[in-house]
């Protein structure tokens, strides 16, 4: 078994998906109208249209994606507009990362590992 999807919603799925193929490096494909796909991988980033509001419990799980250089990705993303709260930190489990929020709210990490 494998994980081939991550679904997310969302009031304006075409701005979503702009974000996250700037965050990720990934062309955003519209399969249908309303529906995006971003490939990360094997693995698939779906945004949908949803006219009800879904609002976004901040302790809720989040989306982390594991890059080259979080340091690079942070200089990177912050020059292109995207607000990310606090420089890269490095956690005793020898992981480097950024955190911020997607335009909707979700939890967004990059994480690199930086141990032996």
């Amino acid at each position: 078994m494998k994980l081939r999807c991550v679904n997310l919603v969302s009031a304006d799925p075409a701005a979503l998906s702009r974000f996250y193929s700037l965050v990720l490096r990934a062309a955003c494909t519209e399969i249908v109208p309303g529906r995006f796909e971003v490939a990360v991988g094997d693995l698939f980033i779906v945004i949908t249209h949803t006219a009800a509001p879904t609002p976004v419990n901040p302790d809720s799980c989040g989306l982390e994606f594991e890059v080259e250089d979080v340091d690079a990705e942070y200089a990177r993303l912050v020059a292109a507009g995207v607000e990310i709260p606090s420089p890269p930190v490095t956690y005793p489990w020898q992981w480097r990362a950024i955190g911020f929020r997607d335009p909707d709210g979700n939890a967004v990490e990059l994480v690199q590992y930086v141990g032996e």
